[in-house]
């Protein structure tokens, strides 16, 4: 039976994985008066469920206002939903 051969790793493809690890996107600065769902749902000592329903309603009512921010979150940076009162 014949052994396999161990592949070494490619310096190039090393390079890859150290390059896509730190990851490129960049987190925004959120202005103030803009939060997250979770935010509000946890100052209202509601659930996020309910909260977001609200937020939902109040938006299409044009109550408030809904806008993306890219920021970082525990492991990653992503873009996710802020709302303002109008």
């Amino acid at each position: 039976m014949k052994s396999k051969a161990v592949a070494l790793p490619d310096s190039d493809l090393s390079r890859w994985c150290e390059a896509l690890a730190v990851g490129t996107a960049v987190a925004e600065v959120v202005p103030v008066g803009w939060f997250t769902c979770k935010q509000i749902s946890k100052a209202r000592g509601r659930s996020e469920c309910s909260t977001s329903t609200s937020l939902m309603r109040m938006v299409e009512a044009g109550l408030a206002e809904r806008k993306m921010f890219t920021i970082r979150l525990n492991t990653q940076t992503r873009p996710v939903p802020h709302y303002r009162l109008k």
